[in-house]
């Protein structure tokens, strides 16, 4: 036996060890799934048709906690915030926010694979990605990689750390043969084909599980190939070996070391709590909940049993006479034989429903999440004050916060891998959309000088209540001068809708500029042809004024001449202006007509008119502040 077999075949023993350490944790994992999909079911039953109930109560606290990690995730207008640690101007830093967020969101399957993720999150207690760059499609591939798939040694605590990481791939001879990069064989293929077993790293016990859930029959017995794909840290990086468990020294695929400038192995792990243990330690929802969800499916069995007893009683008789029980037929109006009688049962000393709703609700708040409203269904008395609804909201978003904030440390983790690969592989490919607009990313962003963080933050998750909370700072902060208030809209409006921001904020420094050039094109337009020009409904009149004022006072100052017929085209203008502000501000507008007649008596009384009184001449007004 050569060195690379004596190698591989060691490493082999350790793994096998490693399988066999996690066993219970396989086991117990395997309770958990069955536990969310179908529930424990009665080990006894005390008639064959009692009930066998499930309360989804693990499945339900799950499918509530998951939206908040997707929206932490995925929910922003930009997925993760750059900070560039060089100097570099900001245009540049928001053009690779974009461009990374454009490339992560519609060019690769992040979207998918991290609904995936988030799920084994909270059903086992650690979730998995698989994060590759595909050099045939130029883009970044995920993987949702099923904890049962990965094997580390117990003690692993992050996967960079880890003496060696294997992904145990489950594919079908079909797809093996269509990965040319795999050996093709056909005896080869034979001999590594079979249906998942212990030996392979994959138990059939918790296959079979999830093919029960999915609806799926048993494979076929030769229909099946498990591969492992190592990867053992080395001087020159992670080297990577493929090969099967039932042939370990020939290789499916030529080793190779990972080319990935950042050194580290291509997976990122998401655990649901931190814990002082190893790799196995963290616990998920099912784990936590177990106990509770077994106490409501007893409960919610033991009240249908009383019910079906309630309702289907047991007869006795109480003299001893002769009766054919199979001629007795329950039927509604039936008379019974004399000396039967129904037996009666004792009302149950305490309400099923109630202590099912106690135990749901303590499940609630165990998991951060509670239910305000299902406590006051029985008594008034029961109803929860104002500030003990804010007193627990506050603490359910204290424990949420630090799931969310630990989500988010492997969130972090997962867009340095890919701003790392992007910035190796895909310099060319520049142009992004954001929104409704295109751009393209300058050449000169993409380095790796940048802190990244994901985008938003627990405030973030619930759109609803950050929305509340800007309108609030708005109201709060309006027209202060130590705030600024055109950042104050913008915060509302991102809320609301980021892409509100780029179409309705308008600077208003900005738009009074914009409406000054609409007017003086007027102005030239009207003095070149004579041609009357419409006023718009969009047109800021107090603007527009104020430049026929401005243009009168320079014409003044020049001695300019004005031709009569464009100067009533102006006047026409003028008053169609007025008219206009006289709706929607008539202090104003009446204001100014006055400074106007004043102007023109005043002009009347001075000799060398240039223009009519009633054409603006004289001293141009004060500024025309509404």
């Amino acid at each position: 036996m050569n060195a690379k077999d004596t190698r591989r075949t060691d490493y082999y023993t350790r793994i096998i060890d490693a399988l066999n350490q996690r066993e219970t944790w396989e086991n117990r994992q395997r309770l958990f799934y069955q536990a969310r999909y179908f529930g424990v079911r009665r080990k006894v039953k005390p008639w064959p048709t009692a009930a066998d109930l499930h309360v989804q109560l693990i499945d339900t606290a799950i499918e509530k906690l998951k939206p908040s990690f997707v929206n932490s995730a995925i929910g922003n207008d930009i997925l993760s915030s750059f900070v560039p640690m060089r100097q570099q101007l900001t245009p540049l830093t928001v053009s690779a926010e974009r461009w990374f967020d454009y490339n992560m969101r519609e060019r690769t399957n992040f979207q998918k694979e991290i609904v995936s993720v988030i799920d084994n999150l909270l059903l086992y207690g650690r979730g998995v990605s698989k994060v590759i760059w595909n050099d045939d499609k130029k883009r970044i591939e995920f993987e949702a990689i099923d904890p049962f798939h990965i094997i580390v040694p117990a003690h692993t605590k992050e996967f960079k750390d880890a003496d060696f990481i294997v992904h145990i791939i489950s594919t079908s001879v079909d797809s093996y043969k269509a990965n040319p990069l795999y050996k093709q064989d056909e005896n080869f293929i034979k001999t590594i084909s079979g249906k998942p077993s212990k030996s392979v790293g994959l138990r059939s016990e918790i296959q079979n599980e999830i093919y029960r859930r999915e609806g799926i029959t048993q494979e076929a017995e030769n229909d099946r190939i498990i591969l492992w794909e190592m990867y053992t840290p080395s001087e020159d990086g992670w080297k990577v070996e493929t090969y099967s468990p039932l042939v370990v020294t020939e290789d499916v695929r030529k080793p190779f070391t990972l080319p990935y400038r950042h050194g580290e192995p291509p997976f990122v792990d998401f655990p649901y709590e931190v814990t002082g243990g190893g790799w196995y330690s963290p616990r998920g929802v099912a784990e936590i909940l177990l106990p509770n969800e077994n106490l409501l499916n007893k409960l919610k069995n033991s009240l249908s049993d009383y019910v079906e007893l309630a309702n289907r009683p047991v007869f006795e008789a109480q003299n001893p006479i002769s009766l054919n029980t199979s001629n007795l037929k329950m039927q509604p109006g039936q008379i019974l034989p004399q000396g039967l009688k129904p037996v009666q049962f004792s009302q149950p000393p305490f309400d099923f429903q109630k202590l099912m709703l106690e135990e749901r609700l303590l499940s609630e708040q165990r998991m951060g999440n509670p239910d305000f409203g299902s406590g006051s269904q029985f008594q008034v008395s029961d109803r929860k004050t104002a500030t003990e609804i804010q007193a627990l909201q506050s603490q359910a978003a204290a424990s949420g916060d630090l799931r969310n904030r630990m989500f988010r440390m492997g969130l972090a983790h997962l867009f340095k891998q890919c701003w790392s690969l992007y910035t190796q592989y895909n310099k060319k490919d520049l142009m992004y959309r954001y929104a409704e607009e295109t751009g393209s990313m300058p050449p000169d962003g993409i380095h790796d000088e940048y802190s990244i963080e994901p985008k938003g933050g627990l405030d973030f998750v619930n759109r609803q209540f950050a929305l509340q909370k800007s309108v609030s700072r708005m109201q709060m902060f309006q027209n202060n001068p130590f705030v600024n208030q055109g950042e104050l809209v913008k915060s509302v409006l991102e809320q609301d809708d980021p892409s509100l921001v780029r179409r309705l904020f308008q600077d208003p420094n900005a738009a009074s500029g914009d409406q000054a050039e609409d007017q003086a094109t007027e102005i030239a337009t009207m003095l070149a042809t004579g041609f009357p020009v419409a006023i718009k409904p969009s047109d800021d009149h107090k603007a527009h004024i104020s430049v026929l004022f401005a243009f009168n006072q320079a014409a003044q100052q020049r001695q300019q001449q004005v031709d009569q017929s464009a100067m009533q085209v102006l006047m026409a203008h003028l008053q169609q202006h007025l008219a206009a502000l006289e709706q929607v501000d008539p202090n104003t507008s009446r204001a100014i007509q006055k400074q106007l007649r004043d102007a023109g008596k005043a002009q009347m009384q001075q000799q060398g008119q240039q223009l009519p009184p009633e054409a603006m001449q004289g001293q141009a007004p004060a500024p025309m502040a509404g």
